[in-house]
């Protein structure tokens, strides 16, 4: 409408112009044919506007018939979406489910696998099949993904175990000594319970490492145990002793260790020691011997001879000490009543030089048992030096994994020092208490020579006063 309006305005604008300068009919005649193209340019552009309109009209329809199909589509999707949440509902609990039911399996899954390990490393059978010691420590890790082949193979296991649980093995293997080093036996397995072994000089039980899945010997049992077990290979017998509580019969025997157990697992250097023991043995019985012939009351015989002196009876005190001529106070007053009839001097160099010779024969063999007491712990240390580096050697071509490879070595160690020191301080006191008997002889001697010559000396005085 606006452009009509301009329309009219620019033709009344021309036609105002033409009429100043042209004549009414050419100004009407030039309004009319604007006026006509106008009209035309009118109609056509109606004409598109009503062309565009329905063209609009059409894209309006289809996009409403677009719309509507959505608007069905969306509807659609919706319920389906509303039934796919549904599903999704239905499937997460079903999910919920089974995740509850094989946590709850595999809980039961690692149990079964916790308590068949538990057996497996007490059976002997698992030194024929340390590869399955493996597996089922792989099995009892909280972080390992339950899966059914894992199912598959602890069956496989358990019904293996059955058939090895009725078998009767007789082979020879690898097993490990007391001291920790390998060494090769004849072994039979009755089924799970405890192997027994024999090798050339020992028989006994054998217990299963868990660590390194090697067979090692339990301690010695006792002769009848050991006299059944070697009948039993020998086939002169159909009974054996043996461990139906799992080991905890044979782990008893680790805990009982007889003497000459302990002295074995010391190793060489326990030998010297003990001889060490037995010559300072032998040396204190000969010293207790000795004294204890030379033990006597002495008070009582210098009390008599020194009566029988200052009565002048010098025949009757040689008498009295002939007795005791033995021992080494009655040599000592022997020694001064042969020379009762020399000057002092001569009768107190006879003394001292009996108590000289006496000294000697009282002290002997004690330096040799100090030297014996000082010995022993040298010899107990040298034992824990080599002790433990075979322990170092054992860790270097076994490592730490299992203990009771590096228990040789630490128990060289241990008891030859203990050995070391058993012998010594028995010694050392021994030593102690016959250097002190020997001294008290001694001072017995010297006193009971000085009161002899004292008596002498008496007796000589009174003579030179009575011939004066």
């Amino acid at each position: 409408m606006n452009r009509m309006i301009w329309i009219g305005v620019l033709l009344v604008g021309l036609a105002a112009e033409a009429w100043a300068e042209n004549p009414f009919e050419k100004v009407a005649s030039d309004i009319k044919s604007e006026y006509r193209d106008a009209r035309k340019e009118q109609r056509l552009t109606l004409e598109e506007i009503k062309k565009r309109r329905q063209a609009l009209q059409q894209k309006l329809a289809t996009l409403e018939a677009e719309l509507t199909a959505a608007s069905e589509t969306l509807a659609v999707h919706r319920k389906r979406l509303e039934k796919l949440s549904q599903e999704r509902d239905e499937i997460t609990k079903e999910v919920s489910r089974r995740l509850a039911d094989n946590k709850e399996l595999s809980i039961l899954f690692i149990n079964h696998a916790r308590n068949f390990l538990a057996l497996a490393e007490r059976s002997p059978y698992s030194a024929e099949r340390p590869d399955r010691l493996q597996e089922l420590q792989s099995f009892v890790d909280t972080h390992r993904v339950f899966r059914l082949k894992d199912l598959k193979a602890l069956l496989e296991f358990s019904f293996e175990d059955m058939a090895a649980s009725r078998e009767k093995v007789v082979y020879k293997g690898m097993i490990v000594d007391r001291s920790g080093n390998e060494t090769t036996g004849e072994i039979i397995r009755l089924g799970h319970l405890p192997a027994i072994y024999r090798t050339e000089k020992h028989v006994g039980y054998l217990s299963l490492s868990p660590a390194s899945g090697r067979l090692l010997m339990s301690p010695s049992p006792s002769y009848w145990v050991r006299r059944n077990l070697l009948d039993y290979f020998e086939e002169k017998t159909g009974d054996v002793y043996t461990d139906i509580s799992g080991g905890a019969a044979i782990g008893q025997l680790a805990r009982r260790v007889t003497l000459m157990d302990q002295l074995r697992s010391g190793g060489v250097l326990v030998v010297p020691i003990l001889l060490v023991g037995l010559v300072a043995l032998a040396l204190t019985i000969e010293r207790l011997i000795f004294l204890g012939k030379v033990r006597h009351n002495t008070d009582a015989l210098m009390t008599r001879v020194t009566e029988l002196v200052g009565d002048g009876d010098i025949e009757g005190a040689v008498k009295a000490t002939y007795p005791h001529r033995d021992r080494p106070t009655g040599r000592v007053l022997m020694a001064g009543l042969q020379h009762r009839g020399d000057p002092s001097e001569v009768v107190e160099s006879a003394l001292s030089e009996a108590m000289l010779r006496e000294a000697p024969r009282l002290e002997r063999f004690l330096g040799a048992l100090k030297v014996c007491a000082a010995v022993a712990p040298l010899l107990g240390l040298l034992g824990t030096v080599t002790g433990m580096i075979n322990t170092f050697q054992v860790i270097t071509t076994h490592g730490t994994g299992d203990p009771r490879l590096m228990a040789g070595g630490i128990s060289e160690a241990m008891v030859t020092t203990q050995v070391g020191l058993a012998v010594a301080i028995p010694v050392m006191i021994v030593a102690a208490f016959l250097g002190r008997r020997a001294r008290n002889l001694s001072q017995d001697m010297e006193e009971k020579g000085l009161a002899l010559m004292g008596a002498l000396l008496r007796l000589r005085t009174n003579g030179e006063n009575l011939a004066a």
